[in-house]
């Protein structure tokens, strides 16, 4: 893994985006002083904040390897003097420092300047409570958002955000239907024969005991093992694409 390369590949980005970048923030703070000009529930302004910002989020990796799913792009960002791995951690810094920044910044600078409007007409500017989005499982869950799209966006060859979206709604409707089967069919072991199975269904105790640590530390576990698995297979598919 060579630092130069990586720094490199940095610098090229910047040169060929910043006024991508620039130009995509700006909107996205606009969007969010205009959505604050009229009156209404101060929460509705930072919900549509951390809407607009998880949408950018999950297209961003797309933009990220756009060059991976056209022939000629392709062969040129291949030949780039670096390894395979140096383009996934250059990547994975834009999209986990570089971005998530970014975003942040302009999103505090939408909301800020929503506050100061309302106090320049001497309306009280809203008070966002938003220190709850800054708790860990929350970020965890963030920065597991960003491993699976960026997962998705070198391993499907089109529309890499839609078919990753698609393929995790197909991976939940399956779980959920597999997960209601079993429960159907441990409930039917269980209910005396000639029983009707709707009367006993909702008096099952689904409970189970854990404490609040016990379980934070599970999520935790959890988060971070999905991270590092879907970088993981992220170098691998970068390898493959490379080969």
């Amino acid at each position: 893994m060579n630092i130069k390369n990586i720094m490199n590949l940095l610098k090229a980005y910047f040169i060929e985006n910043w006024k991508t970048d620039l130009f995509q923030f700006g909107i996205l703070a606009t969007i969010i002083l205009f959505s604050g000009l009229t009156p209404g529930h101060p929460m509705s302004v930072f919900n549509l904040a951390l809407v607009l910002a998880i949408t950018f989020l999950v297209i961003y990796p797309e933009r990220l390897f756009r060059n991976l799913h056209s022939s000629s792009p392709k062969i040129h960002y291949l030949s780039i003097p670096a390894s395979n791995g140096e383009k996934v951690v250059t990547n994975m810094l834009l999209a986990n420092v570089y971005f998530v920044a970014l975003l942040a910044l302009s999103c505090a600078l939408g909301l800020a300047l929503v506050h100061l409007y309302w106090k320049v007409r001497g309306l009280g500017g809203p008070v966002l409570w938003v220190h709850g989005f800054f708790e860990a499982d929350n970020i965890l869950m963030l920065f597991v958002t960003i491993s699976v799209f960026f997962f998705g966006s070198i391993y499907f060859r089109k529309r890499t955000t839609l078919s990753t979206i698609g393929v995790g709604l197909l991976v939940v409707t399956l779980f959920f239907i597999l997960l209601s089967l079993t429960m159907w069919v441990n409930g039917m072991m269980l209910i005396p024969e000639g029983a009707n199975f709707h009367d006993y269904f909702w008096d099952f105790d689904f409970s189970y005991s854990m404490s609040d640590k016990a379980s934070d530390i599970l999520g935790y576990t959890l988060c971070s093992v999905a991270i590092v698995y879907f970088y993981t297979l992220s170098f691998l598919r970068m390898k493959e694409t490379e080969a």
